[in-house]
């Protein structure tokens, strides 16, 4: 499908008939919970203000909360349904709210050591792009530590993508993002890569730029250098710069797995407080979707160089 070049009038056809009927449910939905609300809150009130009792307050603001949240829900549930779909479905995907990206396929990857503990994501499109097959999510994993007083800690929070790379790998190949070279430069970052025994042996490149903003370890040095062509070096920086954030990839079996780091929830309804003519935020989820799909494009995964094995 060719990709929307005048998303106003996209919005106007396509989007706003659908936001005109959500923004009468919203609007409904408004009122019933502020009518609750201020009558839950005016009897806990009353009960505390005759010195009877304090808890109908408590219990008033709790169930205005999960009042809320049940509806809220509901509403994010429908909007996500029939405005985000359409988004997707511009760009030639099917689009799931509910669904993410395997448990299986994540591990596949390898590209983080550390087993998750929790495991959770949602947004899921998936569709082909010229020739290639893709398919990508919201993601969030954590790991715990501690004993009785437990915590969770953040290992990837961002969008997780995955494509057909037409060819099937011998080894395996990481792209990792540098922070011990950013942090302790060359000499000492270097000393660092080495010591990182839970990847394969470290895969030294020509590219100076590339290799100071990843460390690149690989199973098969010349699979590896063969995978990571200069031509595609720069293509992932290019990635990297225009996503302007972490990025990390591994190519396994037949595929490139790339993790986004994104600190933030992406293809949210609008609070239920707020009106729904939100098109500069539309226009965003609609360019996020599309920054993924131009992925193919970037790293240049329709040309196909090679055939599977």
């Amino acid at each position: 499908m060719q990709p929307i070049t005048d998303f106003r009038s996209f919005y106007q056809t396509n989007l706003q008939t659908k936001l005109t009927e959500l923004e009468t449910t919203r609007a409904a939905l408004a009122r019933k919970i502020k009518l609750y609300g201020l009558s839950g809150l005016g009897v806990g009130i009353a009960f505390m203000a005759f010195k009877i009792s304090a808890w109908p307050l408590i219990l008033a603001g709790v169930g205005i909360f999960f009042f809320y949240q049940h509806h809220a829900k509901h509403f994010r549930a429908s909007y996500k349904t029939q405005i985000i779909a359409s988004l997707a479905q511009a760009q030639g995907l099917q689009y799931n709210h509910q669904a993410c990206i395997s448990r299986s396929d994540y591990d596949r990857s390898k590209i983080f050591s550390t087993r998750p503990d929790r495991y959770w994501g949602d947004d899921y499109l998936t569709g082909t792009v010229g020739k290639t097959g893709i398919r990508f999510s919201e993601l969030h994993t954590q790991y715990k530590s501690g004993g009785k007083n437990k915590s969770y800690h953040t290992i990837f929070r961002g969008i997780f993508f995955i494509a057909d790379f037409n060819k099937h790998f011998v080894g395996e190949t990481f792209v990792l993002p540098d922070v011990s070279e950013n942090v302790f430069g060359s000499g000492l970052g270097g000393f660092f890569q080495k010591l990182n025994i839970m990847r394969p042996q470290l895969v030294k490149l020509e590219d100076v730029e590339f290799e100071k903003a990843f460390a690149i370890y690989g199973t098969n040095q010349v699979e590896a250098r063969y995978i990571l062509s200069p031509a595609l070096m720069q293509r992932i920086l290019k990635l990297k710069q225009k996503f302007n954030t972490n990025v990390a990839l591994s190519f396994i079996g037949s595929h490139v797995y790339i993790a986004i780091t994104i600190n933030k929830n992406l293809f949210e309804a609008p609070w239920l407080f707020t009106p729904m003519d939100n098109y500069k935020q539309l226009e965003e989820y609609y360019n996020d979707i599309a920054m993924c799909v131009e992925i193919v494009e970037l790293l240049d995964l329709n040309t196909r160089i090679w055939t599977k094995e």
